[in-house]
Order: structure tokens, then C-alpha cells, then sequence
């Protein structure tokens, strides 16, 4: 007897789900099951039970699985989970780090979750009504698992209303936080507001990607735009770049980015942090004044129907950045948009150079890091680009 509701799943629809993909659409489905929204199901095909997961009527991903096996979802579930990708995490990331990725939705089998960790404080985030009604087993098997100071959830996402839910407001749901946690990376010393900073606090998907432009930008002029906290900032600096300038369009990102340079020894003057908006800054560069730029802006298109848009604003990006370069200038460009794979990406920063009558050569190009997977059955999961390139 299966453990729950039973959400029957087309034949021909089989094929991907034994593939490992976590996602069921609505027209995969033989019929809706009789649940409320967010509810546990067990997906069966020919009376054959393919897993569990949970069930929503509000979007076109019907069913997000959970578990390859017919089995109870409860406190001790995301326990065993978050126990194995622990051990994952600890063996392998750098002994001088205490910040990263604890679960990454569905690429570590928790669609809807997010949880990050900064030195001895967990946040995690619910995206789905199926996760949000399992908010208490997964606070409580958090805490078990990682013996936290704190635990502040940052639910404040416009994804939810799509799935029939409100934003939940943030706060400190365990132990006592008043927002501001230090913290170490690749040992660089960062300070993280968890309570009011963008996405949970800091983005740690681009520990590696700042670690790898240190060889880079050694003795150049750096503009790190869309600097946010200061992450690249922190990163050149201590590689030896003899000028770092960060860009932003918010006050408090800049200030947070003076004192992050300032926790690594760094005291800079105030005119090298720039509170602008990126597209004005780079359109009046004055030529030659940066051998570095480095463009990380924050997604573009959250759907599909905004890709046209975004693909314009990625390439105006590049190619004032380009205009501003001198030749054998470096253009380090990012790219967290889940709706541009990376050849497409290429293909704008080949775009952007042809408008800027230059050439560009690419010299490095990473992805996400280990504790940001994706898995081969669920190639959506992809979705940083970093590149390093040379203007010729």
C-alpha cells in the first residue's frame, strides 16, 4: 500500500522520470490527484511505484520528487539527507573556508530548498508549497544535523506567489542572530548581513570563480561592477591588483564593501566605491582608465519571456565594458541566468566585441562549484557562466 495519494504518471512519460529528472509536469499525468496543493504523493506508472514527491495544481510542474522510493517524508528523511550531504560538503571544501552551500534543491534532492551556512549559521529558503509545509521537519532535522547558533529563514521570494503562497517574513526561526555573521572563504575575511542582504546574505557560488581571477589581474586597474559586498573586490585586492574600484547601485552594498576590504587590510579611498547605476558607469568610462572590468550583474530573466530583453542588456554590458578596455585588457564576465545556457552566453560576449570592433580570446571559462551541483538528469539545474577573456 503506497504511503500516500497516489499520482498516476503517463507511460510514455515513465522514461524521463527512471532517468533520474525531478520534475513531472501536469500533462504528464494520467489525471490530478485528489490533494491539496503542496500535499505527498507517491508517483506510480503501470502500478509500479517510481517515488514520492509533492503535488501542486498551481503550476505547470505538477509533481517535484523527493525520493526514487515509496517512503515516508518526515523529520527523519531530511536527516539521513542532510547528514549525507554534510559529509559530502566536509570532504571536499577548503579547510579555510566556513561558508557554503548545506542543500541545493533539486540537484541535492530537496526541490523548493535552499540552505546556506556561515560560520556556525544556517539560512534557508522555501520556494514551493510542498516544502513550505514541511518547514518544521526540515527546521528541526537542521538543527540536529548542524548544532547551529542560529537558523534565519529568507522566504521573501516572488517564486512563492506563483505557487499560492505569501512571502514569509524573515527572521532568526532558532537561536539569536542580529544579522551581521564573519566569515571566512578561501581565508578572506567577509562580513554577511543575513537578515537584510540580497539572496541569504552573500553569494557563495562564486567562491571558486573569485579564487581563479587572482592569477588574472596581478598589477592591473580593476573595476569590479555590480560589486555588491565586494566579493572580486576582496579577491584582486589581495592578489596584487595595484587599483581596485567597486560599482553598485546601493548605498549599503558599498558601505558593506568598504568594510569587507577593510576586514582583509584594505583601506581605500572613498571615491573608489561608486554608487551608480552599472548601465551609466560603463557607457562614460573614460578609455584605458581599467585593464579589468568585471561584470557579475544579478539574474536578468527570471522566465523565458524575458530572455530577449536580458540577452540586449548582457550584450550592452560587455561591449561598453570592451569600449573602456585597452587592447589586451581583461573582461571577466558572469552570467547567473538560468534561462541562457552557456553557448549562448559566449555567443553575446562574441556579439558585444564584434559591436565593440575588437576581438575578444577567451582564456578561462569556469561554472558553479561542487556544493552548487547539477546532475546530468537535470541539466536546468546549470546555470553560472564565468569567463575570462582578453580584448585583441
Amino acid at each position: 500500500m503506497p504511503h500516500y495519494p497516489v499520482a498516476r504518471l503517463r507511460p510514455e512519460r515513465r522514461k524521463s522520470i527512471l532517468a533520474g529528472h525531478p520534475w513531472i509536469f501536469s500533462r504528464a499525468l494520467m489525471e490530478a490527484p485528489q490533494v491539496p496543493d503542496g500535499a505527498l504523493v507517491t508517483v506510480t506508472c503501470d502500478n509500479e511505484i517510481l517515488g514520492t514527491g509533492y503535488y501542486n495544481s498551481r503550476t505547470d510542474i505538477a509533481v517535484r520528487m523527493l525520493s526514487r522510493r515509496d517512503e515516508t517524508v518526515d523529520e527523519g528523511f531530511f536527516v539521513r539527507l542532510f547528514e549525507r550531504l554534510k559529509a559530502e560538503r566536509a570532504a571536499w571544501l577548503p579547510g579555510d573556508t566556513d561558508a557554503w552551500r548545506v542543500a541545493f534543491a533539486e540537484a541535492d534532492g530537496c526541490p523548493g530548498l535552499i540552505v546556506d551556512h556561515y560560520a556556525g549559521h544556517l539560512v534557508f529558503q522555501l520556494h514551493t508549497k510542498g516544502m513550505d509545509l514541511l518547514r518544521t521537519p526540515i527546521l528541526n532535522a537542521l538543527v540536529q544535523v548542524h548544532q547551529p547558533q542560529a537558523v534565519i529563514e529568507r522566504s521573501d521570494l516572488a517564486v512563492r506567489r506563483m505557487e499560492g503562497m505569501v512571502d514569509q517574513p524573515v527572521g532568526v526561526v532558532y537561536g539569536k542572530c542580529d544579522g551581521e555573521v564573519t566569515f571566512r572563504e578561501n581565508g578572506r575575511t567577509f562580513i554577511a548581513d543575513l537578515l537584510k542582504g540580497q539572496k541569504t546574505g552573500f553569494f557563495l557560488d562564486q567562491r571558486e570563480n573569485r579564487l581563479a581571477l587572482q592569477r588574472w589581474c596581478k598589477g592591473r586597474s580593476v573595476l569590479n561592477v555590480f560589486s555588491y559586498s565586494g566579493g572580486f573586490s576582496v579577491y584582486a585586492a589581495t592578489a596584487g591588483a595595484r587599483r581596485v574600484v567597486s560599482l553598485d547601485a546601493s548605498g549599503p552594498a558599498m558601505e558593506l564593501c568598504r568594510r569587507n576590504l577593510a576586514a582583509n587590510g584594505f583601506d581605500y579611498p572613498a571615491s573608489e566605491f561608486r554608487t551608480e547605476d552599472a548601465f551609466e558607469a560603463l557607457a562614460n568610462l573614460k578609455p584605458g582608465e581599467f585593464d579589468c572590468i568585471i561584470i557579475d550583474p544579478p539574474s536578468m530573466a527570471k522566465s523565458q519571456k524575458q530572455l530577449k530583453n536580458a540577452l540586449k542588456a548582457y550584450t550592452a554590458l560587455n561591449r561598453c565594458a570592451l569600449n573602456a578596455l585597452p587592447e589586451g585588457g581583461l573582461l571577466v564576465s558572469s552570467s547567473c541566468t538560468t534561462h541562457l545556457d552557456s553557448p549562448a552566453f559566449l555567443s553575446i560576449l562574441h556579439y558585444a566585441s564584434v559591436q565593440a570592433k575588437c576581438g575578444l580570446k577567451l582564456l578561462e571559462s569556469r561554472e558553479q562549484p561542487f556544493d552548487h551541483p547539477y546532475n546530468f538528469a537535470f541539466p536546468e539545474g546549470k546555470y553560472l557562466k564565468f569567463a575570462i577573456c582578453s580584448k585583441i
